[in-house]
């Protein structure tokens, strides 16, 4: 064989076997879950998930099986193993032991809106001035929990949409934020850092 072509072939596979380690990299993200009041929620159990589906629906589920931890007095906590990407959280609050989440979580209802009831309110987000709106149950199989803001569509038939929000699913959970409108989510990265407030909280 050529010499220049052998080490053209070594360069390439050397190339390939770097890039197939990066893919298999397992990252290790610190993070700490607290209430917007500043107040740790300490001992909760919190699962990572991937959100996937139609942006234009809020996204239409979140994939569990990823990774688990439990925070710490100060609502840190570590989770291990996995790929770097974004990624959402789901938890439950310290207190009887949670049920485990299904394998995936329908989270279409949350991008569901409702009648307003200021249909004279167009484009703006309402909630955050006043008395706080109290729970709210939310496409039957959600709560949207006190404090929560809601958004006025301008279009059409006045609606509101879910906005700023921390929403239980069904009567235990688990829970998840929403931000905008939106699941939140954060980029995790090895040795990174990432902070969830827990609106209601």
């Amino acid at each position: 064989m050529n010499p220049r072509v052998a080490v053209l072939l070594a360069v390439m596979a050397g190339l390939v076997a770097a890039e197939q380690a990066k893919a298999q990299a397992k990252a290790t993200t610190s993070g700490v879950l607290v209430g917007r009041s500043g107040k740790p929620l300490a001992k909760a159990t919190v699962v990572l998930g991937a959100v996937s589906g139609d942006e234009e629906t809020t996204y239409a589920k979140i994939k569990f099986g990823l990774a688990t931890a439990v925070t710490d007095d100060s609502g840190r906590f570590q989770l291990s193993g996995i790929a770097p990407g974004r990624y959402t959280i789901v938890y439950y609050p310290a207190g009887p032991a949670p049920a485990k989440p299904p394998a995936e979580m329908s989270i279409k209802g949350l991008a569901a809106g409702i009648k307003s009831f200021l249909p004279m309110m167009r484009d703006v987000e309402v909630g955050r001035m006043g008395t706080p709106y109290p729970d709210r149950i939310w496409a039957r199989e959600f709560t949207l929990l006190k404090g929560h803001t809601l958004w006025c569509i301008g279009l059409g038939e006045p609606l509101m949409k879910a906005w700023n929000a921390t929403a239980r699913r069904g009567a235990q959970g688990p829970y998840l934020e929403v931000r905008r409108g939106v699941v939140w989510q954060e980029k995790f990265d090895d040795k990174g850092q990432v902070k969830l407030e827990a609106w209601s909280f």
